[in-house]
């Protein structure tokens, strides 16, 4: 990677870290502040209707892929916003319907699975691993995305705005490895493993083709990381930052079966979305399971080993 692109990546980190921050102070403010209350239902509002708009005439138009997307979008945005709808999903999640806050995080949430999602539910929307671009992974790209989205969780729990340092950890669930913590997390990789295996037989014997596309994509966005090296920091890298922010912060307000679709839907755009997506469901579950009943830690711990095998399977595989 050449020095442009090192900083591309780093900037656009910086970015989305800073404007996570300032998401979260706007929201954490609107639980006191009337007009920084309103001002949210504009922040989402505006953008939400105009989407839902647009997505119906796109639609209309015939272009059903890009109406699904500007649709699902918008209706992320917008559901949110009416109190019945939140009060409704606080009957199944363990929101708040009255915080802003809880609030903000449905409008994110909804509307990434409403972008994420859309090819699903619109005919010609459908991915297949061989329509899709996936850059390759690099030692950067791997740190810094860690690093943002550990600063992103730390953001959606009021770190600095509410919370201090230590209180923001503790309400991410992280905690200083015991050897209960390690020795669960330890059980829980072979359990993963096995899950992936037999869903991931099932979706190749269903869909013939689909294991050669999917391992020729591995090979693609992990290529310069098939080494003990690479493996440690692929599975380091989204052990602490992806648990950081699926299972500390998003799965005490949104619940283990939302956040699942969620860390399923983020994970698409890699394997295309086939039955063999219901592997990562499995795997995000099982996660969500540890952070219940272990701690934050615990998960991270197993998705950095269960990815770290991952990798050097594939690798002895080639």
């Amino acid at each position: 990677m050449d020095a442009s692109s090192t900083f591309a990546i780093l900037v656009s980190n910086v970015a989305t870290v800073a404007v996570a921050f300032g998401i979260a102070y706007w929201a954490f403010r609107a639980r006191h502040d009337r007009s920084a209350f309103v001002g949210l239902y504009l922040l989402f509002g505006i953008p939400g209707g105009l989407l839902v708009v647009a997505g119906l005439a796109t639609l209309g138009g015939g272009d059903r892929r890009l109406g699904g997307l500007l649709l699902g979008i918008g209706l992320g945005f917008g559901l949110p916003l009416l109190r019945p709808v939140r009060q409704t999903l606080a009957r199944v999640l363990p929101i708040d319907a009255a915080s802003p806050v809880d609030m903000t995080g449905l409008c994110l949430v909804l509307g990434a699975i409403g972008f994420l999602g859309a090819p699903l539910l619109f005919p010609g929307g459908s991915l297949t691993p061989d329509e899709l671009v996936i850059p390759a992974i690099d030692y950067v790209t791997l740190i810094a995305q860690a690093i943002s989205f550990v600063l992103i969780a730390y953001a959606a729990v009021g770190w600095r705005i509410v919370r201090s340092g230590s209180a923001a950890t503790e309400r991410l669930g992280i905690v200083p490895p015991d050897p209960r913590t390690v020795g669960l997390a330890v059980a829980a990789v072979p359990l993963g493993l096995v899950l992936a295996l037999v869903i991931n037989l099932v979706a190749t014997t269903l869909q013939p083709g689909l294991a050669e596309s999917l391992d020729a994509i591995v090979e693609q966005m992990t290529g310069q990381l098939q080494n003990p090296v690479g493996a440690l920091l692929i599975g380091v890298s989204a052990g602490a930052g992806e648990e950081a922010i699926f299972r500390g912060a998003l799965q005490p307000r949104f619940g283990i079966g939302l956040t699942s679709l969620l860390f399923a839907l983020v994970h698409a755009p890699q394997y295309g979305l086939n039955l063999s997506i219901l592997g990562v469901v499995a795997l995000s579950v099982l996660l969500g399971l540890l952070r219940k009943h272990v701690n934050t830690t615990a998960a991270m711990i197993a998705h950095a080993l269960y990815n770290a095998v991952v990798v050097m399977l594939q690798t002895v595989a080639v």
